[in-house]
């Protein structure tokens, strides 16, 4: 898979959040208005604003796999849009520059780093 947004890594998977909970996914800091794309290849199920997610996009990835993108300002997918890996699907925002990433296998969450080669 590759990296949805150029940026740095700001939390990891089992962090420790403010509220005491552990991160499911890990976040990764881009710059103003960043593009994001696609991480792999897949299905859009989701798109749109969802809890405190914010704009939340969830892709399937297939073999029970989904990919959760969270954080954008702009989603350019729509629910049933096939993707291909490094297809633009949105962009972050002029405050938030922070993208949420999570990887699931039949609902539970993954460590999503050893998934992710850089480019």
């Amino acid at each position: 898979m590759i990296f949805p947004v150029r940026g740095t890594i700001t939390r990891n998977f089992n962090d420790v959040t403010v509220s005491g909970a552990h991160m499911k996914g890990m976040s990764i800091e881009g710059r103003v208005n960043a593009q994001v794309v696609a991480p792999y290849d897949g299905v859009v199920l989701f798109s749109g604003p969802f809890k405190s997610y914010g704009q939340l996009l969830i892709i399937d990835n297939g073999d029970s796999y989904v990919t959760l993108l969270a954080g954008m300002e702009r989603i350019y997918a729509s629910v049933g849009q096939e993707l291909v890996s490094g297809e633009p699907v949105g962009t972050l925002g002029s405050k938030n520059t922070s993208l949420y990433v999570e990887i699931r296998k039949d609902g539970t969450a993954l460590n999503p780093r050893p998934w992710f080669r850089r480019n």
